[in-house]
Parts: structure tokens; C-alpha cells; sequence
């Protein structure tokens, strides 16, 4: 008898440290169900890793946080914040709390401070408004903020956080699909947004070359954010449900394929930027005869030389360098591997094409020449396998310089991309109205694997955490 009443005892307390064990983890994350439905945009912040990718700790991230010498207290910084913008075009921002009584200490004391009024308590939930327009409820569970709104709309806002605070996990943004996108990554901050949250210009913007029946709704943007001492990456990707917005990305990646880096090695010191994809010079030509502008420039353009089968005969990367002296119009010089060089054999004509339709026309001899039309002039020719063209005259005897080892950390990045854009922000640190928190950087590289995928770096130099400087 003995014997069963132990092994009763046993299983007894088995299933309760399993109900125990799965009461807490259900419980560690219903913070989330207070999440509003339908966002429009929706960012994750992983406080954590963030602390440790910056070399800050979690200590340091209360620079964050202006006029305050600490994280506020009360809130699980284990968990991850969420942002979002909703669907009824409120911001906020989601917490997960871990003493409700130890967060109201905190924001009394931001009270004495004026910098929010003074927490009540109703139903076992404390409300404050911060700042004069955001909303702020929390109870025991979580913490949800709501904004802004004039001094009017703060008992709409306390009834929308108030719903939000009350729905079920199939009410909330936790179903959308969103949510869906923001929590699969493993990335300090992660966001995801609906293009059609961006204003009409910006939109108008990103729709350009996408398909007539298309809109900003249809199109998504999940980036995810990673720091390190003295940087961040920054890795963007567009999606769609819609095929007709897909297929034009899939028509996109025929362009050309991964650089090869021909002329990474060529970029002087002094450069403000380089530029390189690499191309297939028939299918450029096609995708570049769809906008009318530029097939109005062709055609102006091959009255004088062949510029369509110079352009066709393109196979490999095309790199444009740009040099200080693109301040006065003539500081650029674009590369590209040629497959062939039968648009030279047209060269004797070009003389003659130029000079009926009234432009002009030189033939330095050695495969160099020389054009100009209205508003714009350019020396071009080819030497080895490369075409190249710029406005500047002593850019053009450069085509073959001496190498660099000024992109010679970029070279696996530059490799594995179709697109791959330097800005040597070391160099252009002297223009007017320049931030001056970028003056802790070097390097700005935007670089795309493929047509959806985007990715921004930013670097300051080695060993310097540049996190801790901002935040000083």
C-alpha cells in the first residue's frame, strides 16, 4: 500500500511542476496579447542582445533614455519591446512588466521630474500620460502606450489601451502576419512595415517600375537590425503576396550576376564613393528602353555613336568611382568589362553621324574619343576588355591606375552582392549641413545580395565603440 501511495504522491507532483512549468511559460509571454490588431508596422527590440552587440551592457542602454540614470524599473528587459504603428494609425510601444508596483515608483519620480502626470491606480491597472500626449496602462502583466493625441483625445486613447489590455491572443497583433515576420529572426531589432503607412511622395517613390495595378499595400519591408562596437548592419528584404509585384523582381534578377570585383581594387583613397553591379549588357538595355526619358536620351545620344551596342556588348561588372571634383560636374569614372568590342568597327562613321546632327566629335586614335551634346560631354573609349566614360579629361588616362587597398575590407561583402554602393564618409565630412553624429563613421555601404534583399553597413574604425560615444 505504501508503495502505490508514493508512486501516487510522485505522479502527483509531476503534474504539477508541468502545469507549473507551463503555466509560466504561457504566462512570461501574454504580455504579447495586449498587442493592437491589424499593425501597420511593428519592430521587436531585443534588449539583451542589444546591450551585448553593443559592447554597452544593459547599464549603458539608459543613455537611451533622456534625463533618466537608469532603465525603468518594474519593466522584464529579458523580454523583447515592441513598437508598432496600428490600425488605426496610432504609435506605441509594448512592454512585458515585471512588478507593476515597482514601475509606478518609477514614473512617480518621472512625475516629480514633469515629465509625465502623476500614476493612478484603477482596477488593479496605473495610468499616466507622458509627455502631455501618450497614454500609458500597465498592470502586473504588461505595459502599453498609445499616442500621441492632444489633451482632448487622452479618454479615447486610455479606452484603446484599456481594449487592448482586455483582448484574447486571437484578438491581438500576435495573429497578423506581421508578427509573424518581426518574431522569427534572431536580430537585436527587427521591424516590419506596410509601404502604404510611408506619405504619398516616399510612396510614389517606392512604386516607380512596379506593375500599374499595384499598391503600397501590397508590398512589405522586413529589415532586422544588428550592432557591433563600431557599427551596424542593417538587413532589409521586400515581400509580397502579390504575383504580379513578384514577377517583376524575378525579371529584375536576369539583369547580371554576383560582381566579381574586377575593379574594387582601383578605387583611390581620395574617392567620395564607388558604385559597381554587375550586368548583362542586352537585358540593361531592355529594362533601360522602358522608361521614356532615358529612351529619348538613347536615341538622341546613338544619332551620334553606337550607345546601344556598347551598352549590349557589357558582360561583367560596371563600376561608376566618384571623385571630389563631382562638385563642379566632372568628377566620375565608369567602368565596364566588355564581352566584345565590335562597336568599335563603327567608329570611322561616328565623325560623320556626330557632325549631321550637329554634334561634337573627336577621334583621339587608340580606341579614345570624345562627344558632347547639350547639357552634357563625355571621354569614352576602350583599353584591354574595359569600356569607360567620364566628363573629365585626366580621369580618362586613369582607366589602368595604381592599386588600392581602400575597399580591401569590403572584399567579401563586394563579392557576394549584385549591387554593392561605398560612401567614404571620412571624405565628404566637409560638406555644409553634414550631421555631426556621422563623424564617428567611415564607411557607408549599401549592398543587395539580389533584387528584395538590401543590406546597409556603417562603420567607424576598429576598436572604437561608437555606441558609447553617441550616447555620452
Amino acid at each position: 500500500m505504501k508503495r502505490k501511495t508514493w508512486i501516487g504522491v510522485l505522479c502527483v507532483a509531476v503534474v504539477c511542476a508541468v502545469a507549473y512549468f507551463c503555466y509560466r511559460a504561457w504566462f512570461s509571454d501574454s504580455y504579447l496579447q495586449a498587442l493592437p490588431s491589424r499593425p501597420k508596422v511593428l519592430m521587436a527590440v531585443d534588449w539583451p542582445k542589444l546591450a551585448d552587440e553593443s559592447g554597452l551592457g544593459m547599464d549603458g542602454l539608459s543613455g537611451l533614455y533622456p534625463g533618466q540614470k537608469e532603465l525603468p524599473q518594474g519593466i522584464d528587459w529579458s523580454k523583447k519591446t515592441y513598437l508598432f504603428v496600428s490600425a488605426k494609425d496610432y504609435a506605441g510601444l509594448l512592454a512585458s512588466v515585471s512588478d507593476a508596483e515597482k514601475l509606478a515608483a518609477w514614473f512617480d519620480e518621472a512625475a516629480a521630474d514633469g515629465k509625465c502626470s502623476v500614476p493612478e491606480e484603477r482596477n488593479g491597472r496605473y495610468w499616466t500620460v507622458w509627455g502631455g500626449s501618450w497614454m500609458v496602462g500597465f498592470d502586473d502583466r504588461a505595459l502599453l502606450a498609445i499616442g500621441p493625441g492632444l489633451s482632448a483625445e487622452m479618454d479615447v486613447l486610455r479606452q484603446e489601451v484599456t481594449v487592448c489590455l482586455r483582448q484574447e491572443k486571437d484578438e491581438s497583433g500576435m495573429v497578423s502576419s506581421l508578427f509573424a515576420d518581426v518574431d522569427g529572426e534572431d536580430s537585436a531589432c527587427r521591424l516590419v512595415a506596410q509601404l502604404d503607412v510611408l506619405s504619398a511622395l516616399y510612396g510614389e517613390d517606392f512604386m516607380r517600375g512596379l506593375p500599374e495595378h499595384a499598391n503600397l499595400s501590397d508590398v512589405n519591408v522586413v529589415a532586422g537590425l544588428n550592432l557591433m562596437a563600431n557599427g551596424f548592419t542593417l538587413d532589409a528584404e521586400i515581400r509580397s503576396e502579390n504575383p504580379e509585384i513578384n514577377a517583376y523582381f524575378e525579371q529584375l534578377a536576369v539583369l547580371g550576376g554576383k560582381i566579381d570585383g574586377d575593379y574594387a581594387a582601383d578605387v583611390p583613397a581620395s574617392a567620395l564613393g564607388w558604385c559597381c553591379m554587375n550586368v548583362d549588357g542586352d537585358k540593361l538595355l531592355e529594362q533601360l528602353r522602358r522608361n521614356p526619358a532615358v529612351r529619348t536620351f538613347l536615341l538622341g545620344l546613338n544619332m551620334g555613336v553606337d550607345a546601344d551596342l556598347m551598352l549590349g556588348s557589357i558582360r561583367g561588372d560596371l563600376a561608376v568611382t566618384i571623385y571630389p571634383s563631382v562638385m563642379s560636374g566632372a568628377g566620375f569614372l565608369l567602368k565596364a568589362r566588355l564581352e566584345d568590342k565590335d562597336f568599335l568597327k563603327e567608329a570611322p562613321y561616328w565623325r560623320e553621324s556626330a557632325a549631321r546632327s550637329g554634334l561634337a566629335f573627336k577621334d583621339f586614335g587608340d580606341n579614345r574619343f570624345f562627344i558632347a551634346t547639350p547639357g552634357m560631354r563625355a571621354y569614352f573609349g576602350v583599353e584591354d576588355k574595359t569600356l569607360y566614360v567620364t566628363p573629365n579629361e585626366g580621369l580618362s588616362t586613369q582607366v589602368n591606375g595604381s592599386k588600392t587597398q581602400t575597399l580591401s575590407g569590403w572584399e567579401k561583402e563586394i563579392k557576394g552582392s549584385r549591387f554593392f554602393l561605398w560612401c567614404n564618409l571620412a571624405q565628404l565630412r566637409n560638406v555644409a549641413g553634414w550631421p555631426a553624429g556621422l563623424d564617428l563613421f567611415g564607411d557607408l555601404v549599401l549592398r543587395s545580395s539580389d533584387a528584395r534583399h538590401f543590406t546597409l553597413d556603417m562603420r567607424g574604425t576598429e576598436g572604437r565603440n561608437v555606441w558609447k560615444e553617441l550616447l555620452e
